[in-house]
């Protein structure tokens, strides 16, 4: 007599137990982004393999590092995972630097290189972004070569974000960056948080 009511009852609760395995079979759980490939051989490297493990889902890449042609050679190997290009201002390494894709004098030292920081930092005394007279131009010349020389070898960029809060650390960077998101169609993940 209990049967069909039991059955009842069942239903719903299998429906929702097989519901939930087919979610959590096609959806991630967790989102694991890495960021920086380019910047040094390990770094492709590492991040190369953390993908083909199944640990990352979301890869960003630096086109002002020496060895941004290599990770677009591993990026092209791997088609499915979601690239975002990471937009680098400054270049914090001691023993490496990088260079800016064009002429923006007051993002770099003497000789050429990106400056350290982005904000005041006592070891790197005077070498911040911020405690320099930065040029909105410069930035967003920089930024389009950038994303440009991105979309030229690696047409799969889904987003944009700043490397050590370059597309954040001002208003009017921020208003630029959402300006040039909206013009290449590329979502900028925001980082206003070093603004406040």
């Amino acid at each position: 007599m209990c049967k069909p009511m039991c059955e009842k009852a069942v239903l719903p609760f299998l429906f929702l137990l097989i519901t939930q395995f087919v979610i959590s079979q096609t959806s991630p759980r967790l989102i694991v982004r890495t960021d920086d490939m380019g910047a040094f051989h390990s770094v492709n490297v590492a991040t190369a393999e953390g993908y083909k493990n199944g640990i990352e889902t979301c890869i960003e890449v630096m086109v002002v590092t020496p060895w941004f042609p290599e990770a677009v050679q591993m990026l092209k190997e791997m088609p499915t995972v979601d690239v975002g290009l990471h937009l680098t201002i400054t270049s914090e390494w001691d023993n490496i630097k990088w260079r800016p894709l064009t002429h923006c004098p007051s993002l770099t030292d003497k000789d050429g290189y990106f400056l350290p920081m982005m904000t005041s930092n006592p070891a790197y005394p005077g070498l911040a972004i911020t405690e320099n007279n930065w040029n909105v131009e410069e930035i967003e010349r920089e930024f389009r070569a950038q994303i440009e020389l991105a979309l030229k070898h690696l047409p799969q960029i889904s987003h944009l974000f700043g490397h050590m809060g370059a597309t954040g650390f001002h208003e009017e960077v921020v208003k630029l960056v959402r300006r040039l998101a909206e013009e290449y169609d590329l979502p900028a993940i925001d980082r206003v948080d070093a603004m406040e």
